[in-house]
């Protein structure tokens, strides 16, 4: 049955709210004992839920990637650079730093998996020196595990450095520049947590950096755009560029969701990103990941949710976590659809893969966040076919582009039982047959089911309905399923991006791992001529 949808637009919101706003005026109208105030409190409280709901559906899929800017970033010339408005300049920054110029096949976590840890490359040539290495941490919070985790590893030790490069530039201490300049043979990685009082010393910093050759830095750099000016902009961004004349590459970035901006509005702006750099090892370049790339899988390994002991558990899990962190391919831009904490994906832009008109994109487990589907019907100009048997509500057309559909993925068609609700099951083969997809494109297929994709990727390989498949974008749960993950690569299915859940954290003595993780595949059978 197909429903009206302004109805079911208004029950989307309502869903994704009522609980909260309904939690808040109950607490009010306690406090509100005169029937006078009470009154009052609630015409306020109309009036906010009124400006919620408007802001709420002011999402509505923002566009403004600064895609405009088509093509593989350069922080041009001073010339150039001068002449640009600060909108442009905060579209090269943001676009600049959550897009990738080198491969790291082995980017692994230290330290916490939330604050207080970052990501190092360990591929050979620019790992840390085993056994003779010193990291400086400028003002970054780095945890304790940090400090174990990479002593363990690779027996460095850890400096914690900083009151601010304004203070000691002005008091005339010892500052870090002339740190690296005396002990550059003994540093492997800086670390640095930058604000806007260090920016005007960046580019000092970053000479210094040039000609140290230190083989990796990594910034955490703290820049609000509401409120970043024009000349800050112009002192990251020539930092940025010195570096990357000097032969340095980034090989990762994070929106850090701990800074994310206005988070009940469109939770799309994150104030601080770290950019992860390393010094490119003579003789190399840029690799794709297409054959260069060693797959450490088993020929044998458990499938899906194949019943195993807990030795034998214990053997794979560690094995699958590392596994599924690694990179296979470079994926250069990335664009995040959607929200940037929960509810939000990533999707590759480069012109090989990215998603174009006409399109396809199949969103399958969405609970009431149509955030993602939204921001790519509305940046590809996509069609979007979104599934969910959870969500109590019969099948409704959500926009011009978006359906949806009351039907959860699964190994075979059923129909389940789940608290009291019936929920209809189908494989994706049965889906895409259904919807005369059979023999179409599918652009991006994202799936999202809570753990269920254990039973159901499987199924989905074996038959044969990836092999239309451009991008899979995939929440996994399994602690050992490499069987499938060898499935997956022999089909032409690339790793380029991952990212790990904060409430789902496996550490161990040397590294950090994740039980729960959002993963990033690029067919490489169907690239764009």
């Amino acid at each position: 049955m197909i429903v009206d949808t302004n109805i079911v637009q208004s029950k989307t919101k309502i869903k994704m709210s009522s609980i909260r706003m309904s939690a808040h005026t109950q607490t009010c109208l306690r406090l509100a004992k005169n029937p006078y105030r009470g009154g009052l409190i609630l015409s306020v409280l109309i009036i906010l839920t009124v400006w919620f709901f408007h802001h709420r559906s002011a999402y509505s899929g923002i566009t403004d990637h600064c895609l405009s800017l088509d093509f593989e970033f350069v922080i041009p010339a001073d010339l150039l650079l001068f002449q640009m408005s600060k909108e442009g300049l905060s579209c090269l920054y943001k676009r600049y730093v959550t897009s990738l110029q080198s491969l790291c096949t082995m980017p692994k976590r230290f330290g916490n998996i939330d604050y207080g840890g970052v990501r190092i490359c360990v591929d050979p040539g620019v790992a840390p020196s085993k056994g003779k290495c010193v990291i400086y941490s400028y003002n970054h919070d780095l945890s304790d595990r940090f400090v174990k985790q990479i002593y363990a590893k690779y027996r460095c030790n850890v400096v914690f450095y900083g009151e601010g490069l304004v203070a000691r530039k002005s008091t005339k201490i010892l500052g870090l520049t002339q740190i690296v300049s005396n002990y550059v043979n003994e540093i492997s990685v800086l670390i640095f947590k930058i604000t806007v009082k260090d920016f005007p010393f960046l580019f000092e910093m970053s000479q210094t950096i040039k000609r140290a050759q230190i083989k990796q830095i990594i910034f955490e750099i703290h820049l609000d755009e509401s409120r970043g000016t024009r000349d800050e902009y112009l002192s990251v961004l020539k930092a940025l560029r010195e570096l990357r004349d000097s032969n340095y590459e980034i090989y990762w970035f994070d929106r850090n969701w701990e800074f994310v901006k206005n988070e009940f509005s469109n939770r799309r702006t994150s104030n601080c990103f770290t950019v992860n750099m390393y010094l490119k090892p003579p003789n190399t370049s840029n690799m794709t990941g297409t054959s260069s790339v060693k797959v450490d899988l088993p020929k044998e390994a458990p499938v899906g949710t194949t019943a195993l002991t807990k030795d034998e558990v214990l053997k794979y899990q560690e094995r699958y976590a590392r596994y599924i962190l690694k990179h296979q391919y470079l994926c250069k831009q990335m664009v995040r659809l959607g929200n940037i904490v929960d509810g939000g994906w990533d999707v590759c832009h480069d012109v090989q893969f990215r998603p174009k008109h006409p399109c396809i994109v199949y969103s399958i487990g969405i609970s009431w966040d149509f955030s993602f589907d939204e921001d790519i019907a509305n940046t590809y100009g996509c069609d979007v076919f979104s599934f969910d048997p959870s969500m109590d509500t019969d099948d409704f057309r959500y926009s011009d582009r978006i359906m949806f559909y009351n039907v959860g993925l699964g190994a075979k068609v059923s129909e389940i039982t789940v608290k009291d609700s019936k929920w209809k099951i189908k494989n994706l083969q049965t889906i895409m047959k259904e919807l005369g997809h059979t023999d179409k494109r599918i652009d991006v297929l994202k799936i999202d089911i809570e753990g269920h994709e254990r039973q159901s990727l499987p199924e989905i390989i074996d038959s044969g309905a990836l092999k239309n498949v451009v991008q899979l974008c995939m929440e996994t749960h399994s602690y050992y399923d490499l069987g499938t993950m060898r499935k997956l690569y022999e089909a032409g299915f690339r790793l380029f991006w991952a990212h790990q859940n904060p409430q789902a954290p496996l550490y161990t003595n040397s590294e950090t791992l994740s039980y729960g993780m959002e993963v990033y595949f690029v067919n490489i059978n169907l690239m764009h001529e």
